[in-house]
């Protein structure tokens, strides 16, 4: 199980263009549905002390099983979670939760090479989670 957290360099406004992109390849490529929008109440306040209006998220429960989540560098407040930053403007939350094999963790891996890929704008690796951290 491995957690990782990427910058997308671009400007907050670019939500749009960049959920877009995402849901795109989500549908084409893999046939999945597209993120889900969060702005339930219990959701936004796990992410405190971080104030969001809402976030994206997107999950796969069986097989290879995988999450992510897309949401601002800067929250609602100006705090920027990741203020040595600021040229990314959104960031890629991966949790890549389970395999058995080496064939399904390579399809793991390949899958979010792809997604980061699609989003469209240069990622940038900004922290890898070691076994047991707790998120940032």
């Amino acid at each position: 199980m491995k957690k990782l957290e990427y910058g997308i360099i671009c400007q907050a406004g670019d939500e749009k263009q960049l959920v877009k992109n995402i849901n795109s390849f989500l549908e084409k490529k893999y046939g999945y549905r597209k993120m889900y929008k969060t702005n339930n109440k219990s959701m936004l306040e796990a992410r405190l002390p971080f104030v969001y209006s809402h976030f994206y998220n997107q999950f796969l429960k069986q097989g290879v099983r995988w999450y992510f989540e897309l949401y601002p560098n800067a929250d609602l407040e100006e705090k920027r979670k990741f203020s040595e930053h600021p040229e990314a403007g959104w960031l890629i939350w991966v949790n890549k939760m389970s395999y058995s094999t080496e064939d399904e963790k390579a399809e793991n891996d390949r899958f979010f090479i792809e997604l980061l890929s699609a989003t469209g704008f240069e990622i940038k690796l900004l922290h890898e989670y070691k076994e047991g951290e707790e998120r940032l």
